[in-house]
């Protein structure tokens, strides 16, 4: 009986890690969705980048920045894409890397991005924002959408004691 039980939970969990029926399409579709992703935010467009998420969804940005739900989703790109927000002119370029299934309708999907055209207090021209997004993306309805969104910055490892 433990044998049995044993074999079941390991054929259960290595099922959790076995490419699913289908990935290819799905891989082509995600980076599509991607593709979809930077073209709305190079159009500064919020109401379309916050239909990226799910209901439930969340952001958090490599500034510490939290919004929960497409509504606000859809302000925080607001105060950034217009007015004076930070990202108002910016050009965002994004690879997706990797991509993970968790099961056959969620995936973790990890994007090399850059935004470029970043304007710094004075007005001038800051470098390019070199980031990396984890994105952990659901399958609803035929198309993937963002339960969350990590982008981050990474920082220099410190440095060796002496």
């Amino acid at each position: 009986m433990k044998r049995l039980l044993l074999s079941a939970v390991l054929f259960g969990v290595a099922g959790l890690f076995t490419a699913h029926t289908g990935q290819a399409d799905d891989d082509a579709a995600i980076r599509q969705r991607h593709d979809e992703w930077v073209a709305a935010w190079n159009k500064h467009d919020p109401h379309l980048m916050a239909s990226f998420w799910v209901e439930q969804g969340d952001l958090i940005d490599p500034f510490g920045h939290e919004a929960r739900g497409p509504a606000a989703i859809e302000k925080f790109f607001a105060s950034e894409h217009t007015g004076t927000g930070v990202m108002v002119g910016t050009t965002y370029a994004g690879t997706v890397e990797r991509i993970r299934y968790i099961g056959k309708n969620t995936a973790v999907v990890d994007v090399a991005a850059e935004v470029s055209g970043l304007k710094g207090p004075d007005g001038g021209a800051q470098p390019p924002l070199k980031h990396h997004v984890t994105w952990v993306a659901t399958k609803k309805a035929g198309q993937w959408m963002a339960v969350a969104a990590r982008p981050c910055v990474y920082v220099p490892p410190p440095a060796p004691a002496k």
